[in-house]
């Protein structure tokens, strides 16, 4: 240990001696530099040159005289004149105040300035010298004065020195404005001294130009104060309501409410009061009222008074004048509003009540009152048939709807012509298939010829210009036929109504009841027709045409739908439409030709080999082409649209032509038929079934005929189209119903889970099927 003391003893012995011998040799200012130079390249010292390169000086003691920079500056320097004074370059200047700021806390460097918390506590004194003078300042203000961000003035200076160096308080609705107590305290007394004063509702802006307090100070303050009133709102146009005005207001609304049970909004706008509405619901809270345009009737009035005269008319069976139990000040337009408001809250049964004019009349009164026009409708109806007016009205309405299919029937060729004279001629004779079932040009001549009287003014010799007339008169729409009219009825019940003083009602009345009336003399009528010779046979003729021609369309339909499957899904799927529709066009027709051979059929559900069987016993005319309808059913659907055509020609029977403007409205229609049953729907298989054609059909704009062993080809077919998340519920919901079908007991634990699973995805299912949109649907032609 002591050798070792005397080492350190010896070896500061050689280093004072070092120091105090003088050098011997001198460097140049050259070998300074490059020494330096050296032990630059070597990284060995670190040093920062001048902006003229002549000096350098060590980032240490460069940071040394920026922070003696920023001292000498009163606590706020900044950076450009440090680069100036310093003779360095900015850059170095900036990397090293931002070096000294993060080391030294009480040192903050803001927009190129250096300052530190001795310069912060300078500007707080100034800050609440100027407080105190002014009583209210914002950090706005300081901004532009101090020349520093907002934030920094809030945070830093102002809300850290709140309450120490700064006296003063920070607003609670506005943190960027800062009051003085005394400030505050003058302002209550003015704005007390003001509400203090005030006897009637007083516009807070006129309040505020008098006693010279800001708004947004007078609404800090209002709840403070504790004013003998209130005020309307927060907003420009408020009002100060004292309290004295609000409760003679609050006396006269309870007053005339309670003697008369209703307000008038436009009486409570008088008394200065803007919402009527909100008014009477806040004063009576615990009262229910019926708000109708312009007056709120209370809810005693209405059970006491109208629902109690209202079913007291209804059991009575007669009519009841509501301006006799409503307040007299009451216009029309008000009691109709009370009527509706009164059916609309279910007080009543709308269906037992009729209004007219501020009369109710109970159904059961108009019911009785208009019991006598049932007789007259029903003479009206056995005059028109007996006249043939109803005749003719068929007729034109027939061939309204046939239109363009009539110009058809003209165009045929020179066989059609000779089939349909010598039909006539069959006809005249009274063989069967006779003039009833002609071509529809020579239909409508037959029928002017059952008419007798209607026909005789016709020239029946005359066959083409038959056909001109029939052809001219397929064209025009046909007419509703108004077998009772308005003054019919008028005149029936006017009598009884001018008893009661109830005349000018007739006509309205007469409005409601006519087209129910007219429709009965109608439906009178029909049976009427019905029962006339001939009637049957042609009813039925048109009905299988129509029937058919439906069921073609609907083919046609659904065949553009299953061409954008695969060759072998579309197969499959024109295998499934003729073996339903197909067949059942062909079950349509046989049973039409056997009636027409007078041939007796058991049941109508005829399959293939029966239809076969039943043909063989027809006539001649009508074997081959039904024969040929029946093998068509193995082939193309335009194979099979051939011969059903061929077996219409033969039964004198039209084809509709396409009509492409109609395509699309038949395919909405299909749409909503389907929606219908999706909604009534819980089976889960059907459910899935359903909603795969809703979204075919809204997706591709067709209509498609597929069985449930199709499900899956469609669900595959709209998976480009529909979205991720679209796709895995329809895929689990599919999943969920194949294992539903496969299980042996439906009251197995795993079914019921099954049908718990399909059942919360069913709500999903619905919604997707009924909601899916999408933009560019493609539309059928």
């Amino acid at each position: 240990m002591a050798s070792e003391w005397d080492e350190i003893k010896r070896l500061a012995a050689d280093f004072q001696k070092a120091q105090l011998t003088s050098t011997l040799q001198k460097l140049s200012e050259r070998n300074c530099i490059e020494i330096v130079t050296l032990l630059l390249e070597k990284e060995l010292l670190e040093v920062v040159f001048t902006n003229d390169g002549k000096e350098y000086i060590t980032p240490d003691h460069l940071e040394r005289e920026i922070q003696d920079e920023l001292y000498a500056n009163g606590g706020r320097a900044n950076l450009v004149e440090v680069s100036k004074t310093l003779n360095v370059d900015l850059s170095r200047i900036v990397d090293l105040a931002e070096r000294i700021a993060a080391d030294n806390p009480q040192i903050h460097l803001m927009l190129g300035q250096l300052i530190d918390e001795d310069y912060i506590t300078h500007i707080a004194q100034e800050i609440n010298e100027k407080l105190a003078q002014r009583g209210e300042i914002s950090i706005s203000d300081l901004t532009s004065q101090f020349d520093l961000p907002s934030d920094f003035l809030q945070h830093n200076v102002v809300e850290k020195h709140l309450g120490k160096i700064i006296k003063g308080r920070q607003d609670a609705a506005n943190p960027r404005i800062f009051f003085t107590q005394a400030y505050i305290q003058r302002c209550k007394a003015k704005i007390r001294g003001a509400l203090a004063a005030i006897t009637r509702p007083t516009n807070v802006a006129v309040i505020l130009t008098q006693i010279n307090v800001q708004e947004k100070i007078f609404h800090s303050l209002i709840d403070e104060i504790s004013p003998a009133g209130q005020l309307t709102s927060k907003q420009t146009n408020a009002q100060y309501v004292p309290h004295i005005y609000a409760k003679s207001q609050s006396d006269w609304v309870s007053s005339f409410y309670k003697q008369n049970s209703f307000l008038e909004y436009e009486a409570i706008n008088k008394l200065g009061i803007s919402d009527a509405k909100s008014y009477i619901r806040k004063q009576f809270p615990n009262e229910e009222f019926l708000f109708l345009k312009r007056v709120a009737l209370g809810a005693q009035l209405i059970d006491l008074t109208v629902v109690s005269a209202l079913n007291e008319c209804n059991a009575t069976k007669q009519y009841l004048d509501l301006s006799t139990v409503l307040p007299s000040n009451l216009s029309e337009e008000d009691i109709q509003e009370v009527f509706d408001a009164v059916m609309a809250q279910k007080h009543c049964n709308p269906s037992h009540f009729v209004y007219l004019d501020s009369i109710v009349f109970s159904q059961a009164y108009l019911t009785q009152l208009v019991h006598t026009c049932q007789d007259m409708a029903q003479a009206h109806a056995k005059a028109a048939v007996d006249t043939g007016v109803y005749q003719q009205y068929i007729v034109d309405k027939t061939l309204a709807q046939k239109g363009n299919n009539t110009g058809a029937a003209h165009d045929a060729d020179d066989d059609k012509l000779d089939k349909r004279d010598e039909r006539r001629k069959k006809a005249a004779s009274g063989k069967a298939g006779g003039g009833a079932q002609g071509r529809e040009t020579k239909t409508k001549s037959t029928k002017k010829h059952q008419r007798g009287r209607a026909a005789a003014h016709n020239d029946s010799d005359n066959e083409d210009e038959a056909m001109q007339t029939s052809a001219g008169n397929s064209r025009k729409s046909a007419k509703t036929l108004d077998l009772v009219k308005e003054a019919d009825i008028i005149k029936q019940i006017k009598a009884t109504l001018e008893e009661e003083g109830l005349e000018h009602l007739a006509a309205s009345i007469a409005g409601i009841y006519v087209n129910q009336l007219n429709q009965a003399a109608l439906v009178k009528a029909q049976e009427l027709y019905e029962a006339t010779p001939q009637t049957n046979r042609r009813q039925t003729h048109a009905a299988i045409q129509e029937r058919v021609n439906t069921l073609l369309v609907d083919i046609r339909l659904y065949e553009k739908g299953l061409k954008l499957f695969s060759a072998d899904t579309q197969a499959q799927l024109v295998k499934y439409l003729l073996k339903s529709l197909g067949n059942d066009i062909c079950n349509e027709l046989t049973l039409y030709v056997a009636a027409e051979c007078s041939l007796t059929v058991k049941s109508t559900n005829l399959n293939v080999d029966q239809r076969i069987k039943l043909i063989q016993e027809c006539d001649a005319q009508y074997r081959a082409a039904l024969v040929e309808q029946n093998k068509a059913l193995n082939k193309t659907i335009e194979d099979f649209e051939i011969a059903t055509e061929a077996v219409l020609k033969d039964c004198s029977m039209i084809v509709k032509k396409a009509d492409k403007k109609k395509d699309r409205l038949l395919i909405l229609d299909h749409k909503d038929k389907l929606l219908q049953q999706l909604q009534e729907c819980n089976e889960p298989a059907l459910v899935l079934h359903l909603a795969a054609l809703i979204l075919f059909t809204t997706i591709t704009g067709c209509i498609l005929h597929a069985s449930g062993k199709f499900v899956s080809s469609i669900l595959q077919h709209l998976r480009p189209t529909l979205n991720e998340t679209q796709n895995a519920l329809l895929v689990r919901y599919h999943d969920l119903v194949l294992q539903l079908l496969q299980q042996s007991s439906a009251e197995s634990a795993e079914s019921k889970s099954v049908n718990e699973q399909l059942t919360t995805l069913q709500t999903q299912i619905l919604e997707l099927a009924q909601n899916y949109s999408r933009a560019s649907v493609s539309k059928a032609d």
